[in-house]
């Protein structure tokens, strides 16, 4: 017997009195398919024993192939556009500018994946464990290089950005110090303003000295002279400070690929350009689509840093608090920089906050904001 007839005649013998029981053991059948088919059968149609077609009862109108059309020309219109966006939010935007109804993102996204032009962003990284967010209104700062151009040699890109509203400052320099470090922030702080927290990486020229280590540079020195936090993130954590890595893509991809650049004169003037662009032309959906300079204009004003760099004036350390946030693995071992410290088993594998107290001359170790260890931390507040 098919399948067809197996439906039938587990009804014919339920009719003539059988018990389910028997006639689902005898067929090798659930009691579920059974009452299954039954249900079928009671619907009163003929045809009670056949399957049903399975695809969908609704199908969405297909969009006319002129709109088809106009989303592949604005899509490849904007891959050749320097610096553009070209996700279906700016389709979207580049319809409404031209004064044409634009159709749905999903409707944009099933064109631009139907003609093969969609490209795979990065994967996001999902952890566990819980990581401490130490302030609300942030710059992340990052390092990208070295790069090279033809004929002109090496150069760095000190990048900046604020998580607020993703405003961003990008400033090639040809060495990573931290005279050119403190150029770049100080100008995005004269036009942008400051914020509570300058978070980076464990990079040397932000952080000072490997012979040295308690001597903080000028990087340091400079941010807690003007009561901004410098916040250092776990070391091979690069994810910790995703928006600026983020955006050093898009940096990467839509500016140092997207042109060539005829000696480093050039390179630092289409680098404004570039912000000018950014800022004012990139929606982010974590903002309802606003640009930043949108987004920033609704913000409290902002507090802009009027004093000129003297780079290489020499900062005092007097005041403030270091913060380096650091994981702690089975060796219970709480790495700054080049020292170790040995702290509590309860803080095995926790994500803690490590803080230099210039005032105090120690160093606090905090789970939960709560001090859990202290040691003693002589730290030079001269060069």
């Amino acid at each position: 017997m098919d399948e067809y007839q197996i439906r039938q005649e587990a009804i014919t013998r339920y009719l003539t009195g059988e018990k389910v029981s028997r006639i689902t053991r005898s067929l090798d059948k659930s009691r579920q398919w059974f009452y299954f088919w039954f249900e079928r059968y009671q619907s009163g149609k003929t045809d009670w024993y056949l399957d049903q077609s399975k695809a969908p009862k609704h199908i969405p109108a297909k969009i006319d192939s002129q709109t088809e059309q106009t989303v592949i020309s604005i899509r490849r219109q904007l891959e050749t556009t320097s610096y553009s966006q070209v996700g279906a939010i700016s389709i979207q935007y580049e319809f409404y500018r031209r004064g044409l109804k634009p159709p749905p993102v999903w409707t944009i996204n099933r064109v631009i994946s139907h003609h093969g032009m969609k490209k795979q962003g990065p994967r996001s990284r999902i952890c566990l464990k819980e990581y401490p967010e130490l302030f609300i209104h942030t710059h992340q700062l990052d390092l990208v290089g070295p790069r090279y151009l033809k004929g002109d040699g090496r150069f760095y890109s000190v990048n900046i950005m604020d998580t607020c509203c993703h405003s961003c400052h990008t400033k090639p320099v040809r060495k990573k110090s931290s005279v050119q470090i403190l150029q770049a922030i100080v100008e995005f702080w004269q036009s942008h303003g400051m914020p509570d927290a300058l978070q980076m990486d464990n990079e040397l020229a932000f952080r000072g000295s490997n012979r040295h280590p308690r001597s903080f540079g000028s990087v340091v020195r400079f941010l807690l002279s003007q009561g901004v936090a410098p916040v250092f993130i776990p070391i091979k954590e690069p994810w910790r400070n995703g928006m600026i890595e983020r955006f050093n893509c898009l940096y990467d991809q839509r500016f140092l690929k997207g042109m060539t650049y005829q000696n480093f004169d050039h390179l630092v003037q289409c680098s404004k350009e570039f912000d000018l662009f950014h800022n004012s032309h990139h929606r982010y959906s974590s903002q309802q689509h606003k640009t930043p300079n949108e987004l920033h204009d609704q913000l409290l004003t902002p507090i802009l840093y009027t004093g000129s760099a003297h780079l290489m004036k020499k900062i005092l350390l007097e005041t403030g608090v270091v913060y380096f946030i650091r994981f702690i693995r089975s060796d219970l071992q709480l790495k700054l920089i080049t020292e170790c410290f040995k702290v509590k088993e309860s803080l095995k594998y926790c994500y803690v906050v490590a803080e230099v107290n210039i005032d105090n001359q120690c160093l606090n170790v905090k789970l939960d904001n709560q001090i859990i260890q202290t040691f003693d931390y002589k730290t030079p507040v001269d060069w």
